[in-house]
C-alpha cells in the first residue's frame, strides 16, 4: 500500500479511537487558537472549533472559520490540510495580490488570515479590465509545466493578457512556488480589498497535489 495512504488510514484511525477530553470553552481568540493547536487530534480540533468559532465552510482538506475579530481560521481536517497550511503560511511566499498571513500554528494545524469578501466575475473585470474566463485560460497555459495538464494552444486573449500586472504577478508566484493554476483560476478562490482583487486560496502546490490529491484537484 502507498506509504501516504497508509499514514492517513493510520491518523483516521487514531483520530476516532483517541476520544481527546477537550479544553474549556472560550471567547477569547488567543485561547482558542492555543487549544486548537494543543489538541492533538483532526477530530478534537474539529469539535473545539465548532463549538468556538462561527462555520463559514468546508472543503476537502480545511475548514473554514470566522472569529470575533472577523478574521478567518483555516483549520486543516487531514494530513492535506496541513501540508496546504505549511505553503500558505510560508513568509517569502507574499504579494498584495494574496491575502496575508496573521498567524499559524506551529504544526501548521491551523492558520488565521484576513476575512475578504468574495468577488464576481464581472467585478474581476472591472477592476483588472479582463475577463475572468480569460484570464485563467491564460494562467493555465503559462503555468502548464507546473500542472502537466494545460492545452499547449496559446489562448487569443494572452497577448493582451499577460501585459496586465496581476497577471505578471501571478506568473511569477506560480512559477517560484509550484501553484497549480486550478485554484487561481476559480472565481470562488478571489476575494477583493481597496478595489484590488486577492487570492484567498494559494495551498495547493505541485508538490501537495502529487503526494496528497490522486482523484482530485479540489484544495479548499
Amino acid at each position: 500500500m502507498n506509504p501516504n495512504k497508509l499514514l492517513r488510514f493510520a491518523n483516521m484511525f487514531y483520530s476516532l479511537a483517541a476520544g481527546e477530553e477537550l479544553p474549556a470553552d472560550s471567547k477569547d481568540k488567543k485561547t482558542i487558537l492555543n487549544n486548537l493547536e494543543k489538541l492533538e487530534t483532526f477530530a478534537a480540533r474539529k469539535k473545539y472549533a465548532e463549538k468556538n468559532l462561527s462555520h463559514l465552510s468546508s472543503g476537502s482538506s480545511r475548514i473554514v472559520y470566522l472569529t470575533a475579530d472577523k478574521t478567518v481560521i483555516k483549520l486543516a481536517k487531514n494530513e492535506k490540510g496541513i501540508a496546504q497550511n505549511k505553503v500558505e503560511s510560508n513568509p517569502e511566499m507574499k504579494s498584495k495580490y494574496l491575502n496575508p498571513i496573521i498567524s499559524s500554528a506551529k504544526n501548521n494545524s491551523w492558520l488565521e488570515t484576513h476575512y475578504l469578501e468574495k468577488i464576481t466575475e464581472k467585478e474581476f473585470e472591472k477592476m483588472t479590465g479582463a475577463e475572468f474566463s480569460e484570464f485563467g485560460d491564460c494562467l493555465s497555459y503559462i503555468l502548464k509545466h507546473v500542472s502537466d495538464e494545460s492545452s499547449d494552444n496559446k489562448p487569443k486573449s494572452f497577448e493582451k493578457i499577460s501585459k496586465l500586472e496581476i497577471f505578471k504577478e501571478l506568473k511569477r508566484i506560480g512559477e517560484k512556488f509550484k501553484l497549480l493554476p486550478g485554484d487561481m483560476s476559480r472565481i470562488s478562490s478571489w476575494g477583493h480589498r481597496n478595489n484590488q482583487p486577492v487570492l484567498i486560496d494559494s495551498g495547493l502546490t505541485r508538490s501537495v497535489f502529487d503526494q496528497y490529491y490522486e482523484d482530485s484537484s479540489s484544495s479548499s
